[in-house]
């Protein structure tokens, strides 16, 4: 079989777009992937609008992997209103940053600190307080009494 040089230039030019081909394969390939790990999120969640919520609620809550959170970052963590955290600030009460040009920044541990201050004390704690004055000798020392007290309190 004799090629002349014209048949010769088309099976060229036909097999220059192999790679084109082989390219869009692997294209393919990549998307047959990812639509067959959808379909099994599918399966998971049994619908897409599920998947979607899912997806915004591991979203909303990747700030609490965070060192320090925004105004509004701080008051999702700790369930309170952006404005009792800015009284808290006004007030001196609660320690923050402030980076040029930005607003307020917390630290998780101050946060943290912060909210172990309006601790109340349940029965439960109540009736250790008694026990440990009960449990005392029969000197009755009211100092030794007060500062055990004070050190369960962490005064």
């Amino acid at each position: 079989m004799e090629f002349n040089a014209k048949e010769i230039l088309r099976l060229i030019e036909r097999a220059s777009v192999i790679p084109d081909i082989l390219r869009q394969k692997e294209e393919i390939e990549d998307l047959i992937v990812k639509f067959e790990d959808i379909e099994m999120y599918l399966e998971r969640f049994h619908s897409l609008d599920e998947l979607l919520s899912h997806m915004r609620e591991l979203e909303d809550s990747l700030y609490l992997f965070k060192t320090y959170y925004t105004t509004e970052e701080a008051g999702k963590y700790l369930s309170i209103s952006k404005y009792t955290l800015r009284e808290a600030v006004k007030r001196k009460a609660l320690p923050y940053y402030t980076p040029p040009g930005k607003g307020y920044y917390f630290l998780k541990a101050d946060l943290d600190a912060w909210m172990e201050t309006f601790r109340v004390e349940g029965i439960g704690d109540m009736n250790k307080s008694v026990e440990d004055v009960d449990n005392a000798d029969d000197s009755f020392d009211v100092q030794a009494q007060l500062a055990a007290l004070k050190k369960r309190r962490g005064i």
